[in-house]
């Protein structure tokens, strides 16, 4: 068996070049891959400003005088001021220029003014204080987004800080996701004894959705091999890669992975966890094929572990290991795999790991009543209050 970092290392390096680029405008960029590195075309703040509403004045002056000083003139924000007149004070605003000649800013919280409109400071001035200074934030030809970054609503807002109206994207990848067995019923159908409803595609299209993919309902699969094949190569035509749940595994009536071979190339692995093991990757033309188990909690598995990996490598995005915590355990698990074990668990309020008391990987409603998944090595048991590594599902899903 491959361990699950063999197994990434050679799925990584067989995912093909990133999809064609395409302009769109800032706005319309969320969850989009950035195709190229981006950089600032200006400083950030392009003037020294204030940082609060006061007084902006010299320190010196005011450190010194021994009367209260004059205001001379008033900044409001988005309002360029006149140089400062020695002697005074400019009444100034949050985010306004700073005029020229004055080096501080001394909050309206700690001055008093008399009935003249003339300052007292109830403080020593200090020069550069509550002054944002030009590049404080960015300077010009600064990289602010690098190529292969997912963009959030903060790198939108970023980009739009620099005055970018449009941003170069990679094309969303387009997935089509698979569902097979003649034992499958549709949610609204009725179901017969020995049926169930097929939830791992629609739980599968979700989560190529929630990559910022574009998921192509491809149906459920019927155990027939023609059909199998005929159904694979339509979607190869108008995918990037193709994803199913179920059909990989020994039986005689899986056909999903004779059909690919039929069509293209195709190698199966055993990957060393659990819940997961089966896995199957190959080619039709230019689309690739990601296969997975088809129990649910193993499907899940390996989507967040393989399939979220290779998908976005595939997108032109860089991929980064997910984040692990650390954190005591709140169980025991004296009985350990042979195969590198991903538990089903959550953070208690005491900052324990707690675990799902049902780990098999037919019962959905432990992934929907967990936060995460703790990873067991292989053979290795657990006590209570020994560490564990817990990876949240949010450092698993985009």
């Amino acid at each position: 068996m491959k361990s699950l970092d063999q197994a990434l290392e050679v799925l990584l390096s067989s995912v093909s070049a990133a999809p064609e680029k395409e302009s769109l405008p800032v706005i319309d960029t969320l969850g989009r891959i950035l195709s190229d590195d981006v950089t600032s075309p200006i400083d950030v703040p392009s003037y020294d400003n204030s940082q609060m509403d006061g007084y902006a004045g010299v320190a010196a002056e005011i450190n010194d005088s021994r009367q209260p000083m004059p205001v001379s003139q008033r900044i409001p924000a988005g309002h360029p001021g006149e140089p400062l007149v020695p002697g005074t004070v400019a009444r100034i605003f949050t985010g306004a220029p700073i005029p020229a000649g004055a080096d501080t800013v001394i909050m309206q919280e700690a001055a008093t003014v008399d009935g003249q409109g003339r300052v007292t400071f109830l403080q020593k001035a200090l020069a550069g204080q509550n002054i944002r200074p030009r590049a404080g934030d960015l300077r010009t030809g600064q990289m602010i987004l690098s190529r292969g970054r997912r963009l959030s609503a903060a790198d939108i807002g970023l980009a739009a800080s620099v005055g970018l109206e449009r941003l170069s994207v990679f094309r969303r990848l387009k997935v089509a996701v698979f569902s097979s067995g003649d034992e499958l019923r549709q949610p609204g159908e009725a179901l017969g004894f020995g049926q169930l409803y097929d939830s791992n595609r629609r739980m599968i299209l979700a989560l190529v959705q929630g990559l910022g993919c574009e998921p192509m309902d491809m149906g459920c699969i019927p155990d027939r091999f023609e059909e199998t094949r005929d159904r694979l190569r339509e979607a190869s035509a108008h995918a990037d890669a193709l994803v199913t749940c179920g059909g990989v595994s020994v039986g005689e009536e899986d056909h999903i992975k004779s059909a690919i071979a039929a069509l293209g190339t195709l190698d199966m692995w055993k990957v060393a966890i659990k819940p997961g093991k089966p896995f199957a990757f190959g080619r039709i033309g230019k689309s690739m094929f990601l296969g997975m188990p088809g129990n649910p909690v193993a499907a899940w598995v390996t989507f967040c572990l393989m399939i979220r990996p290779a998908l976005m490598a595939a997108s032109g995005a860089t991929v980064s290991r997910p984040i692990v915590m650390h954190l005591p355990a709140a169980f025991d698990w004296p009985t350990p795999d042979v195969r590198q074990e991903y538990l089903r668990g959550w953070i208690d309020d005491g900052g324990c790991v707690r675990i799902h008391d049902r780990q098999n990987s037919s019962v959905l409603s432990s992934v929907t009543e967990c936060s995460g998944l703790v990873e067991i090595p292989p053979s290795t048991p657990v006590k209570m209050g020994e560490s564990v590594r817990f990876i949240p599902y949010t450092h698993l899903l985009h």
